[in-house]
């Protein structure tokens, strides 16, 4: 009998300061550029009756991680319910004899690293005079997306564009409360993107959100909901616009991420470069302060596997979480 421990959604964001997040996923996309990355697999299936995605992601960073695995759904309609859109739990496995080591609450974790990978990504690709962020989407993502970013930038101003007034309005009050920063819901993606240096989609937008000629000089575009070919955040003219183009994974990003796919069925060639280059210091992230970078995030199990591995080690030096015989 081995014993298995089990981190809350309430332990592991106690556990997380944001910076220590980041870290983690800065770790996790070196190693994915230096294709360090081991039992690494996919899989996903979207349901058609209800749109929802059912996936499960493995990896492991071999001297960092154990082997990991991600199992969960998401769910869109669930935001009209009052629930989080992706519902789903992390195991992890001790490394060298695979004992399962701990279950952690996946819910949680995913929203975490996917918005520290944007805010590590942020920090390296963003002008450093960057202060001002929008918000494409004010769900679980978009929210911390602006705690991860407001890490990395002196941020003074925060624009939120949602489908419902209510819920943009509702996630500004509680920006400006938490993170001391002026936060206001707009009601237009144009505006939010004329008044921008930074902006985050964090939608599941099949259609654009952001349009390449509403994108002013030095922007930096960060994409999150574009994980499916059908999936597409930001029209053809962003896409044909860009100095620079980054990705988690670039060759994941050219089969999945939808604004690739569709420059590709235009015949326009795309070459997306790793982030995790630039933020091991081999490649610049922009040459110039008026250059228009966008970077891609598919979403990579390694991301999952770093951070569960840093909240592991904190919740050992603090003595959080609950211990169960397995």
């Amino acid at each position: 009998m081995s014993e298995l421990l089990v981190l809350s959604d309430a332990d592991v964001r106690l556990l997380l300061t944001p910076r220590a997040a980041i870290d983690s996923q800065r770790a996790a996309l070196t190693a994915a550029a230096e294709q360090r990355v081991t039992a690494a697999g996919v899989l996903s299936s979207v349901d058609p009756a209800d749109d929802s995605l059912v996936f499960a992601h493995t990896a492991a960073v071999p001297g960092l991680t154990g082997v990991t695995c991600k199992f969960g759904l998401q769910v869109p309609g669930n935001s009209a319910r009052g629930l989080p859109s992706v519902h789903a739990m992390v195991m992890m496995l001790r490394p060298g004899t695979g004992e399962p080591l701990a279950c952690l609450n996946g819910t949680a974790l995913t929203a975490l690293r996917t918005a520290a990978g944007i805010g590590a990504a942020a920090e390296v690709l963003a002008r450093p005079d960057a202060t001002r962020l929008g918000l494409a989407g004010a769900g679980a993502v978009a929210r911390e997306a602006a705690r991860m970013i407001a890490a990395v930038r002196p941020l003074n101003q925060i624009l939120v564009h949602s489908r419902t007034a209510a819920s943009g309005a509702a996630l500004a009050a509680s920006l400006t409360a938490e993170l001391g920063v002026p936060a206001s819901a707009v009601a237009g993606a144009e505006q939010l993107a004329a008044r921008s240096d930074i902006i985050v989609t964090a939608t599941t937008s099949r259609e654009p959100v952001i349009r390449g000629d509403w994108l002013q000089p030095g922007v930096t575009v960060l994409t999150v909901g574009s994980y499916q070919p059908d999936r597409r955040e930001l029209d053809l003219a962003a896409t044909r616009r860009a100095d620079a183009t980054f990705a988690d994974d670039p060759g994941k990003a050219l089969v999945n991420c939808g604004m690739l796919a569709e420059a590709a069925e235009h015949g326009i060639t795309v070459d997306p470069q790793p982030v995790g280059e630039v933020i091991a210091g081999r490649r610049a992230g922009r040459t110039s302060p008026g250059d228009v970078v966008l970077f891609h995030c598919t979403g990579l199990g390694v991301q999952d596997a770093a951070l569960a591995a840093a909240v592991l080690e904190l919740a050992a030096s603090a003595g959080i979480g609950k211990t169960v015989d397995f």
